[in-house]
């Protein structure tokens, strides 16, 4: 052991057995993880908006609405549906996608859940002047960009259950046929 009176106590150049022991245990534990994540089959891919506003209602939504609890991987995308195919969020749309895939991997997932939200920023930035907000109009907007979606998982060839859902500022959800 070090007998250096340096105030930093980083400088050592010899190692206890006891600090030794916790290293070799610590680095054996990192090897566990990969083994670990890959060993759990779950349901789903639940995919949401980043919006602060409804964090805790869309959990609510994939654990007791959709029954997934301790069942799903968990991402927050701008817009949800919209990454996946938004020009104005390139990045988001690789991150979606690596998601799916990661998920699929790891996890061995069946399906993937998006919930989309009423009046979100991020489709009033992709759409500008042609940003609909509110009833039949919104939702329409949200089932088109959907549709796209759809579509491109079917042009990857990925062969996952798709659900599509809006929720209103109110927590309150609907399913969204595409």
């Amino acid at each position: 052991m070090c007998t250096s009176h340096h105030s930093s106590g980083l400088h050592s150049s010899a190692i206890s057995r006891r600090g030794f022991g916790a290293l070799a245990l610590a680095g054996a534990g990192l090897t566990l993880l990969p083994l670990r994540a890959r060993a759990a089959d779950i349901e789903a891919l639940a995919i949401m908006c980043i919006d602060y506003r409804l964090v805790d209602d869309a959990v609510r939504f994939f654990d007791s609405d959709r029954h997934l609890s301790r069942q799903y991987d968990l991402v927050a995308l701008a817009g949800a549906s919209l990454a996946a195919v938004a020009p104005a969020f390139p990045s988001s749309g690789a991150a979606f996608w690596d998601h799916v895939a990661i998920a699929r991997q790891l996890h061995n997932i069946k399906r993937v859940v998006v919930l989309d939200h009423r009046q979100c920023g991020a489709y009033k930035v992709q759409f500008g002047s042609q940003y609909v907000e509110g009833g039949a109009a919104e939702l329409e907007q949200h089932r088109g960009v959907m549709k796209l979606a759809k579509a491109e998982f079917e042009r990857r060839k990925i062969d996952l259950g798709l659900e599509f859902h809006l929720m209103a500022l109110d927590g309150t959800v609907e399913p969204v046929a595409v």
